[in-house]
């Protein structure tokens, strides 16, 4: 090579785009991978029913989570209403029994008759069926918004829990990289 000329014109800091692809960009939407769940409300599966596993993949696409099953090495590809999260979560302002509020647990199942979470609680270890607004879910946890009627276009959409505001009783939710709302603890569901 003569004076004055390059090795391809690569600057410092700079990096070729052969054979690399950019990471995806962050959903917000979406049950992050390693979540546990388990299956309910499968229709043409309903044996599965009950049954745990873990967030392997979402895909776009379809709109389904790809699950691999506890104790077996299949996967299922799964709607997001046929999931619920075993998230942690906080116990918060239970007046018949202040004893729970501050304790954690785990959310084991969601009972649609009673509008209630199943969460077992560490600390007492036994399982108690509680409201959602005594439910304080975990900064990072994703979830759908249900019940909104000032805002009905929004129902059934998934977003990234970023804060819980204590005294509003509302959690700071993103559901993309534009738009966070605010919304009521009762209006969000694992």
């Amino acid at each position: 090579m003569g004076p004055g000329m390059s090795m391809g014109g690569m600057g410092p800091g700079m990096r070729s785009s052969m054979g690399s692809s950019a990471p995806p960009a962050k959903r917000f939407d979406a049950i992050p991978n390693g979540t546990v769940v388990s299956l309910k409300g499968l229709v043409n599966a309903s044996d599965r029913n009950g049954d745990r596993g873990v967030v392997k993949q979402y895909i776009p696409s379809t709109g389904r989570y790809v699950v691999e099953l506890e104790d077996s090495d299949s996967t299922m590809s799964v709607k997001p209403s046929n999931l619920l999260q075993h998230v942690h979560v906080r116990i918060h302002n239970v007046e018949s029994k202040p004893e729970f509020n501050g304790k954690t647990g785990t959310i084991i199942t969601w009972c649609p008759s009673k509008e209630r979470y199943n969460v077992y609680i560490i600390a007492l270890k036994k399982v108690v069926s509680l409201k959602p607004n005594n439910v304080v879910l975990e900064t990072g946890t994703v979830a759908q918004v249900t019940g909104l009627a000032s805002k009905p276009e929004l129902n059934g959409k998934w977003g990234t829990i970023k804060e819980w505001i204590r005294e509003s009783g509302r959690y700071e939710v993103q559901l993309s990289p534009q738009q966070i709302i605010r919304v009521k603890m009762e209006n969000m569901r694992v």
